[in-house]
């Protein structure tokens, strides 16, 4: 949804690609959000709100972020969709690392990690990387090596390049810091 107007940063942190147009994208969700109709599928009032959050987090905006995404976490919870409640938990703990609140978004990132395993094989490779990357900022520079790693090995088993590409720019970063701390 506006996958196209956000990048990464040397940092590995979602930035965007032209901060205007952004702005004018959430913009935009958050009015068709406000207009759904009584009733509306509650898949799509849920992605409308998850993609504000992820929007307003990119720019920076992170406690409406958190608003956002509590509120699509839960819609997900309420409709018993799992794979979205892990999507969400995953968002979720990104909008609290941004903001510099590393405990909170533990607690999510392991959450979606837990439930990845339990009950979404398929997306337990995201959510290692998400939370090797939050380990990496913390400076656990061996466990986020370690998660990496394993993300790795599940998306070169999958054979998507452009994960696999994410994937090994993290591991990349790692190696660098990992020799900027031993230097």
């Amino acid at each position: 949804m506006l996958q196209h107007l956000i990048a990464q940063d040397g940092d590995l942190r979602m930035v965007p690609t032209d901060r205007d147009q952004l702005t004018a994208a959430v913009e935009k969700i958050r009015e068709e959000l406000l207009a759904l109709p009584e009733g509306t599928d509650g898949d799509r009032a849920r992605d409308l709100t998850r993609w504000t959050g992820i929007g307003l987090m990119t720019l920076g905006h992170h406690d409406d972020a958190r608003v956002f995404l509590r509120q699509a976490l839960d819609l997900a919870a309420a409709s018993g969709n799992t794979r979205a409640v892990i999507a969400a938990e995953l968002n979720l703990a990104d909008a609290y690392r941004y903001a510099g609140e590393a405990q909170a978004a533990d607690a999510f990132y392991r959450r979606a990690l837990d439930g990845a395993r339990g009950q979404h094989p398929e997306l337990v490779d995201f959510a290692l990387q998400h939370l090797g990357k939050h380990l990496m900022e913390q400076g656990d520079l061996a466990t986020a090596r370690a998660h990496l790693q394993e993300a790795l090995r599940l998306r070169i088993t999958e054979g998507d390049a452009g994960l696999i590409e994410s994937t090994q720019a993290a591991l990349d970063r790692v190696e660098l810091l990992t020799k900027e701390t031993t230097a």
